[in-house]
């Protein structure tokens, strides 16, 4: 068999009456010539180091090179033609390894290619501390492997070490997730991975993400025998005993294979799960008021507080003290005001004090209240449009949900809130019978600002129904009524569905549950039965499967606490993505915890990543 470089020769040699080619790529990164001090150097103690290549460099992000142990002045890393140098600005500490880890950073000039995992170390002491170990960092909750993480190690350790003391040795995850925490002793060490926003090697700042090991690291290494193969060039034609032509091919055969025994550094499959701390966070954003008669307040809201607000007016009066109608949304974060007086709509500027609950500087929720004013700006329109919109006649705009989920339940919407509207307002028949043959149904509020409602009935498989609104028949607070209208909704087929059913082996012990994500929304939640849990009616599309372990058991996952060393609840996710098709039933075998954290979720699952606040 031909080796790739013999055909690539061929290919060339085909090539030779083409004309000038430009040479070859060059694909082999800069080659270290020598250094001041020289690498592994012992009882050096430089203000400033240099490091020589065999060809022009290329330094790229000269601030993310990591120096390990952390300096509190952070030194000046530059490349200059073939040298790469660091002035020190800060003095050195005694009997120290330093590690200045440039990972893929270096570069040749022209095409830029790396040297891989490239460090250089030297050492103040006499001598070079060369044990090291390595694992994974990964999102507690979501398992997706953690980039630009913290690394650091502390010899002693106390309640307080990690908010006081910065990191005795360092390094960062790279893109993913993987760490190698280098120049480390042969003694004990307490492992901690921080998201180090203010990057002063430590956890000291609310809401910085942090993850630790519970159990002391004892770095080690055992030898192992490792061969090394080398290659050498030779004719093609000669190889095979044939005549030599006149076109010489080479190929490459096997010259020497060496094996020696090298030390290998353990532990080198650390998993740390990266959490958060719940801090309270609850605040008024802004107001809103994109037409006349509604306000809309924006809130940041904590899932443990929902808003209440109350709003008392300031510049004007109303002659009713129901004014308004609030409309908040599940969560509170948002809460339109509908304004029932039409007096007030009709002023610019609004201003009330409203009283809601926001956190202070310490996360405790207290009621606070703020002056808000509120201005609407009429959208101008020329003299023609006014008239035009005089003539039309305004009517209450009605909306259905057309498609309806095998499980849900149809829902009519008014563009603004009703009253009196019950069943007398509708009439529904099967969209085919010619007959229109009325259908029973009953009405049942949604929300409480007479916005939308449900319609419930003995709606069937993919039938369509029409919906039959009169002119008149309905009427807003502001006094406008329906036109005649014809909504249509069908309800779902089974067929439409997937069903998915997992077995699950291997089951942590406690109380878990199962969960059906799409990227970051949870579609769906079921507890195991006799090792089992099934989805049923999924709507077709590709989901991941996460599984939780409930220890405090409220249903949800939650959150580790430094303060209390307590870690996270146990997550563990199916190694493949479920992706699903209509009218097809899906049986899978999970074998939880059969892969290591940063394996588990597939990454076509993985949320999309969050923007910086």
């Amino acid at each position: 068999m031909m080796s790739a470089i013999g055909i690539a020769g061929i290919h060339s040699c085909a090539n030779m009456g083409s004309g000038p080619q430009g040479g070859p790529r060059d694909m082999t990164p800069p080659k270290y010539i020598f250094s001041t001090p020289e690498r592994s150097a012992v009882n050096a103690k430089p203000q400033k180091a240099e490091i020589i290549f065999d060809e022009y460099v290329v330094l790229k992000d000269a601030q993310d090179v990591i120096v390990s142990p952390p300096m509190e002045l952070a030194p000046e890393i530059k490349s200059v033609g073939k040298k790469v140098s660091i002035t020190f600005k800060d003095s050195l500490e005694k009997d120290a390894t330093y590690i200045i880890d440039f990972g893929d950073r270096i570069g040749d000039f022209r095409e830029n290619n790396p040297i891989r995992n490239y460090y250089f170390e030297f050492a103040t002491g006499n001598q070079i501390d060369s044990f090291c170990i390595s694992g994974n960092v990964v999102d507690a909750y979501t398992l997706v492997p953690q980039e630009n993480i913290t690394i650091g190690v502390y010899s002693d350790w106390t309640d307080t070490t990690l908010a006081t003391k910065k990191f005795e040795r360092i390094t960062r995850t790279d893109k993913s997730g993987r760490f190698i925490l280098r120049g480390l002793k042969e003694s004990p060490y307490h492992l901690c991975a921080v998201k180090d926003d203010n990057t002063n090697f430590r956890y000291d700042a609310p809401g910085e993400s942090l993850a630790w090991i519970d159990t002391i690291i004892q770095p080690r290494k055992k030898m192992v025998e490792r061969c090394d193969t080398t290659w050498k060039t030779v004719d093609r034609d000669s190889l095979l005993g044939l005549e030599p032509s006149n076109v010489r091919t080479d190929t490459l055969i096997v010259d020497t294979i060496v094996c020696k025994e090298r030390p290998y550094y353990l532990p080198d499959s650390i998993e740390m799960r990266l959490f958060a701390k719940h801090v309270p966070f609850q605040a008024y954003k802004k107001v809103e008021r994109s037409e006349a008669r509604k306000i809309t307040l924006y809130f940041t809201n904590d899932k443990k507080q929902k808003q209440k607000p109350s709003i008392k007016p300031t510049n004007f009066t109303s002659n009713t003290t129901d004014w308004y109608i609030a409309e908040p949304s599940v969560t509170t974060d948002t809460i339109h005001y509908w304004i029932k007086d039409t007096n007030v709509v009709k002023l610019d500027t609004l201003e009330f004090a409203m009283t809601y609950i926001a956190t202070d500087s310490i996360g405790q929720f207290v009621e606070q209240t703020d002056t808000v004013t509120s201005i609407y700006k009429k959208v101008k329109v020329s003299k023609r449009e006014e008239r035009e919109a005089k003539k039309k006649k305004e009517s209450l705009k009605i909306s259905i949900s057309k498609s309806v989920e095998i499980e849900g339940t149809p829902e009519i919407e008014f563009e603004t809130p009703t009253f009196d509207f019950d069943t007398e307002a509708l009439a529904i028949h099967e969209k085919n019978d010619s007959t229109e043959k009325p259908i029973p149904f009953k009405i049942a509020a949604v929300d409480s600002c007479g916005r939308k409602y449900k319609l419930e009935g003995n709606w069937e498989e993919g039938v369509s129904y029409e919906v039959v609104v009169d002119s008149g028949k309905v009427r807003d607070i502001y006094g406008l009524e329906s036109d005649s209208t014809i909504l249509i909704f069908r309800r779902k087929e089974k067929k439409e569905y997937s069903n998915i059913i997992l077995k699950l082996e291997n089951v942590p012990a406690g109380e878990v549950f199962v969960e059906l994500v799409d990227k970051e929304k949870i579609v769906r939640r079921e507890y195991p039965k006799d090792n089992k849990v099934e989805f049923i009616n999924v709507v077709p599309g590709s989901y991941a499967a996460r599984l939780i372990v409930d220890t405090d058991k409220n249903g949800d996952w939650t959150t580790g606490d430094y303060n209390g060393l307590k870690q996270p609840e146990e997550v563990y996710f199916f190694e493949k993505p479920l992706s699903v098709s209509a009218n097809w039933d899906y049986e899978e075998d999970w074998v939880i915890g059969k892969m290591p954290l940063h394996s588990q979720r597939p990454s076509s699952t993985y949320p999309p990543k969050q923007k910086k606040r």
